[in-house]
């Protein structure tokens, strides 16, 4: 069965640069198109392929017979199947997941519950987001008996009163109590103008509070999430798991269990 590659990037090798015709393209080209080389992998095809991953996007590198040139694109069989999808998801899923974990680490995150949790989950959470008031709600039984810890990355998508909010919560003496006593109190005004629920929007935004929620929102478009709640964690396995908005048995999975346990 034939196989077919389809370019959505080709490079050649500048004259006279053996080095990077002999493996992959220069260093400067792969870091200017914002590329991180996990290794070879195998590949159907009989092209020489590298794994390699962007923005949590995997990305394959193809070498030509000639040794000169490169294929950034897809290899389809003659039905049109990816024929090298599963394998290339294989070998970056690991150096992806590490990334996203030790950029979630690094965010301006406020937990909720007890740090020596057996479970953690980070939560891109909107102040004025109804779905993320309800992962608070229904997470209440496993934060409370320190089975879980939500740690909330909070971004301001939704509303305008969205930005003041965050910032209020962010700017408390104690932002983890700042955060429960929005929450709480948005549960329990349903149904109101979602400008006036939960926590009073700060009316000027201090210099700090705005470059922590501007570098919370690009960690979140960086991952390509467009929605909140937006929730990642580990599975058993270690592998990173995410899941935007508040699907049946979110908190369930989060925990391992079987749904409605």
């Amino acid at each position: 069965m034939a196989a077919i590659a389809i370019a959505t990037y080709a490079w050649a090798a500048p004259a006279g640069n053996a080095a990077a015709a002999a493996d992959l393209p220069s260093e400067q080209f792969l870091a200017e198109q914002g590329l991180t080389i996990v290794g070879p992998m195998q590949a159907a095809g009989g092209l020489k392929a590298w794994a390699a991953y962007r923005e949590q996007q995997p990305i394959p590198i193809y070498r030509l017979p000639d040794g000169k040139h490169w294929v950034i694109g897809t290899v389809i069989d003659a039905q049109g199947k990816d024929v090298n999808a599963k394998t290339l998801q294989a070998a970056v899923q690991k150096p992806m997941g590490q990334q996203i974990w030790g950029d979630l680490e690094r965010s301006h995150w406020i937990g909720d519950g007890r740090p020596d949790a057996a479970h953690i989950a980070y939560v891109f959470t909107d102040p004025n987001c109804p779905y993320c008031n309800q992962l608070w709600r229904e997470a209440r039984p496993w934060v409370q008996s320190g089975q879980l810890q939500l740690r909330h990355i909070l971004v301001a998508v939704l509303r305008p009163s969205s930005e003041g909010k965050a910032a209020a919560i962010l700017g408390a003496k104690s932002p983890e109590q700042a955060l429960a006593g929005h929450a709480q109190a948005y549960a329990d005004a349903q149904g109101k103008n979602p400008d006036t629920l939960g926590i009073a929007a700060l009316p000027r935004i201090p210099l700090s509070a705005r470059d922590a929620l501007a570098n919370n929102v690009s960690l979140m478009t960086a991952m390509g999430l467009r929605a909140t709640p937006a929730s990642i964690w580990k599975n058993a396995q270690g592998q990173v798991q995410t899941r935007t908005g508040m699907p049946p048995g979110l908190l369930e999975e989060m925990l391992g269990k079987p749904a409605g346990k």
